[in-house]
């Protein structure tokens, strides 16, 4: 599906803000602080009755979002059987991005996944940071092979058509997150390059 540049630059700002307000910057991201800090509880399936496990299970292999209820905070239930732990992150934070955005159904599960994508691998710290192969990717923010495929994909087209350049929305991550490379980060092996370039964006 075709979205506008825009839509992916508003859920980045989004997450950065998230990050910023309730003061989340270690890694790999820690999914269960961030639903603790945004107040939405986790439940996984293995803590359910076999037969509510079952019904879930229909639901969704991986994880689904309930919105606040009268009797119920707003609630994601996830797949813990699943074997493979960078899937079951991705997982929670794609519902994380159903809550943060009051989604109504699931027309914007491609969204979902750059949210998570996003929240778990911000790209231009990672640009910065020098983690770029699927390989440091997978091991720095605990995610698994097919995330970090994408991941690279994104910071290969990142730099092919921004080169090292942090927009100014992305600089206060960079602060919060790691100061030091706000002051100077490598632009190859021989320039060094200042943020006093940040493009405006």
């Amino acid at each position: 599906m075709h979205r506008e540049g825009t839509v992916y630059d508003e859920i980045d700002k989004t997450i950065i803000d998230i990050m910023i307000d309730y003061d989340i910057k270690e890694f790999p991201i820690d999914e269960k602080l961030v639903c603790r800090r945004l107040g939405v509880s986790l439940v996984p399936y293995s803590s359910l009755d076999d037969s509510d496990d079952s019904v879930l299970q229909k639901q969704s292999e991986d994880a689904f979002f309930v919105p606040q209820s009268k009797d119920r905070p707003p609630t994601i239930y996830y797949n813990d059987r699943i074997e493979n732990e960078g899937r079951k992150r991705f997982s929670i934070f794609h519902e994380i991005k159903h809550y943060v955005f009051e989604d109504k159904d699931d027309s914007e599960d491609d969204l979902a996944a750059h949210f998570a994508r996003f929240f778990m691998c911000p790209i231009p710290y990672l640009i910065l940071k020098g983690v770029t192969t699927q390989e440091e990717i997978m091991s720095f923010c605990d995610v698994s092979y097919t995330a970090a495929c994408n991941v690279r994909k994104s910071i290969r087209n990142r730099k092919r058509y921004h080169g090292h350049t942090v927009f100014d929305y992305e600089v206060k991550l960079i602060n919060h997150i790691e100061p030091v490379l706000v002051e100077v980060y490598k632009l190859d092996d021989s320039e060094v390059v200042r943020l006093n370039e940040i493009k405006k964006h």
